[in-house]
Formats: structure tokens, sequence, C-alpha cells
């Protein structure tokens, strides 16, 4: 192409076209295109048709050298010669462009790209492009879908984490609306998003699954909601269920929080305030006992003995550390053993609040031990709800569940995204040295 022949169309890269005409605007570039047919064929009786008319069609491209681009599509129009034909004239068409669309399709699988894989709001990405919003997200919809159904997005599952995030918030129409998780915990990726957090939801789901991969699975994991350990059954019985813990530990540190606060207001008559004893003392409560250094337990003893008269904030802490000591070990008989001594000893002590405590450790006591069986934990899907809730902050809220779900899963559903080609890297020369 030295002699200049071909470099235009070389620049366009789309095959079948040829370019007539670039103009360059303040803000856009314009380019006139063609496409190369010379002859067509009637689809309906194999007749050479003949050229009727050209119509000329605005198509959105990708941005071309940091500028927006409009494609300028000087369509064709042909008519079949046989008169008993029942196709008298039709548009010609390409596989770059979809009928009735106003951007190309490698515009729209970019657009796809940076909402999906990089998670941009549609609005931002419809500005660029010179779109409506629509426009972007009937792109999303028709590039992401086949990416989120293909079958190897998700293989085999042996280990399920189960988790709810918020999806609505609450306002006069509506309660606050869930939408439940389902996490690989090997692979990390997103399964699938199922809409509200109720055990029929989660029950309904593994009702359509494929059974064959539901028996693949060894281990669920979930937090201590009954609703998931109802909406598991029957068609995950078989596997062995863990209690995160997070979780567990999170119930005991909210029984010391319901404590001290009971105790402070019987005590001063009031919520704490920032030179009660306990109230200064609020986070040393919820650090672990082998974290706090010589002057942190001084503090600590000190504001249970001004501010706690009956040691029902001490009780409190000693049974939130029987739990973490739990998980202080990795041996299966000695987190057994802990773990009936934490649940025999609050249910033995007069404060109401460590009584529930024994009471939840006991209902979820199996679960509980599961962890240290199967070393599994909720904290890979702990960690993909920040994608989630990455995904609805910069949506800016979400009303259509469905358009939800699929910006989620194109996000973090370990969605395998086209290839495209990486140019060789380009190195700066070393700086020339007078020395």
């Amino acid at each position: 192409m030295s002699d200049g022949i071909g470099l235009a169309e070389a620049l366009l890269g789309l095959d079948g076209f040829q370019v007539l005409e670039v103009i360059e605007r303040d803000d856009e570039v314009v380019i006139t295109v063609e496409t190369t047919a010379e002859f067509m064929g009637c689809a309906a009786c194999g007749t050479r048709a003949e050229a009727h008319e050209r119509k000329t069609v605005q198509i959105r491209d990708l941005a071309c050298f940091g500028r927006p681009a409009r494609l300028v599509w000087r369509k064709r129009r042909w008519r079949c010669r046989e008169e008993l034909c029942d196709a008298k004239t039709w548009s010609e068409g390409s596989e770059h462009v979809d009928a009735q669309a106003v951007i190309t399709r490698r515009a729209g699988m970019e657009a796809c790209r940076q909402v999906g894989e990089n998670a941009r709001p549609v609005s931002q990405v419809a500005d660029e492009f010179g779109v409506c919003w629509w426009t972007v997200m009937n792109a999303v919809v028709e590039h992401g879908t086949p990416l989120v159904d293909d079958p190897d997005r998700v293989g085999v599952v042996c280990q399920l984490g189960v988790d709810e995030t918020s999806f609505l918030r609450a306002n006069r129409w509506h309660p606050t609306m869930y939408a439940t998780g389902l996490v690989d915990l090997e692979e990390r990726i997103v399964i699938d998003m199922v809409q509200g957090n109720t055990a029929a939801d989660l029950r309904r789901w593994t009702a359509n699954a494929d059974p064959g991969w539901l028996a693949d699975i060894e281990v669920v994991a979930t937090d201590l909601a009954e609703s998931f350990r109802a909406g598991l059954s029957p068609h995950l019985d078989h596997t062995t269920r863990v209690a995160d813990p997070f979780h567990v530990v999170r119930v005991a540190n909210r029984g010391v929080d319901k404590v001290r606060r009971r105790v402070q207001n019987e005590t001063l008559g009031h919520r704490g305030r920032k030179h009660d004893p306990l109230y200064r003392i609020r986070k040393l409560l919820l650090s672990g006992a082998e974290r706090l250094d010589e002057r942190g337990n001084d503090r600590l003893l000190l504001g249970l003995r001004v501010g706690d008269p009956h040691d029902e904030v001490l009780g409190a802490w000693l049974a939130k550390e029987s739990v973490r000591d739990v998980y202080l070990t990795n041996d299966p008989a000695d987190a057994t053993l802990l773990l009936d001594k934490a649940i025999t000893g609050c249910a033995a002590d007069d404060v109401p609040e460590i009584v529930s405590l024994g009471r939840t450790l006991a209902a979820w006591r199996t679960e509980i031990l599961a962890h240290h069986t199967t070393g599994a934990s909720n904290g890979p899907t702990e960690g993909l709800n920040l994608c989630v809730k990455k995904v609805k902050r910069c949506g800016h809220g979400f009303r259509n569940f469905e358009n939800y779900r699929l910006r989620v899963l194109l996000h973090a559903g370990g969605v395998t995204w086209p290839d495209r080609p990486s140019p060789p890297r380009i190195r700066t020369r070393a700086p020339y040295s007078d020395a």
C-alpha cells in the first residue's frame, strides 16, 4: 500500500466497504462509505438483481484516533428483475452492522466490554459514543447475554457460597429488596444472581438447576440465616453445610454490643457518650484478646471495673472470646471441645443476650464445626459482594433485575471475553548522556 491505494480501507477495518470521503469536523470524523459488491442475487428466486437506488444511513463506530467517528453508509437497494417474484426490492446488509441499528457490531461489543468488564455506567458510555442510553443497553444485552449463557462459563462446582446483597432500597411503596448471590468458592466467580433472599427463592433456583451439576457440589457455605439453610433442602441435602466463621464471630460481637448498650442505659440512664467508661472501650471489647497490648488490656479492665457493676459486659466479652477460641485451632477434636464448652457456659449464664448466643451456637453446631473439616468459608463470597456493590453503585440504582443480573455476571461471573490483539510494546530509548 505504499502507493496510497487501500490506506483508508485499512484504517477503517471493515471488510466489504470502501471509503468514499472523510470529513474532519470539530466534534467528530465523518466517513462516507459504501459496499464493494457489484452484483446481488435474489434470495427468493435466484435471479440476478439490479441496483435500484441508494439511501443514506448514519451509524456510530469506534472512535478514530481519539475522535468520535460517524459512518455515512450509502446503502444500496436492489430490485429483482423477475416480475413474478414476490421479493420486489430490498436493502443490502452487512455482517458488521445489524439491521435497524445505529451502531456497528464492533462498537457494540466494545460498549458491552466497557459496561460489563470495566463496570462503567451505561449513560457515560452512551455519551462517549454519541448515542442514547437504550442503544448501549441493547448492545450490552445483545453481546453480553451469549457470554453469560455460555455453558463453559461455569464448570463443575465443588464448593458453593451463598449470600445476599440489597438490590433496591426501601421506600414508601416497598421494603428493602434483596438479591441472593451464588458463588464458586474455588474459582471465585459469581455463578448466578437470584431475586429475593427467602428460602422459596433459593429452593426455586436449585429446582431449576441441572441435577447432575448439583450432585457434584460437596460443600455449601452460608451465613447464619435460617432461610438459606431451609432453601438448600431438598436438592442440596447431600452437601456438607458450613457456617461462615466471620458471621459466627459477628453474632458474638453483636451480643457484646447489646449487653454494653443495655448496661449503659441501666447505669447512667442515657446512650453512650464520649467520656462514659463503657463507650470508651467499645472497640476494645470487639478486638481479639490476643491482639491487645498491655495498654489496651489496662484500658479494658479499667472500663469494665468502672462501668460494669454486675460483670454482665465482662461475661459477654468472655463468651465472645470463647467463640473466637473455636477458630484458633485447626484440630477438629479441639474445636468440638471448645465449642461445646462455649455452648454450656452460655446456657448456664443469667444474662439473656449470652443465653441467646448459646442457643444460636447450639442450633448451628454441626455447620460451625464443618469449617474445620472442609476449610471452607464465605470469604470469596464477601469479596465478590464488593464487585456486586460496585456494579450497583456505578449504575446509580437499578429497577430492572434482569439488567442488574446481566451486568453483575458480566463483571464478576468469569466471562470469557473475545480476544483482542495485543500490540507489541514500544520501548523508549535510553537517554543520551554527555558524560
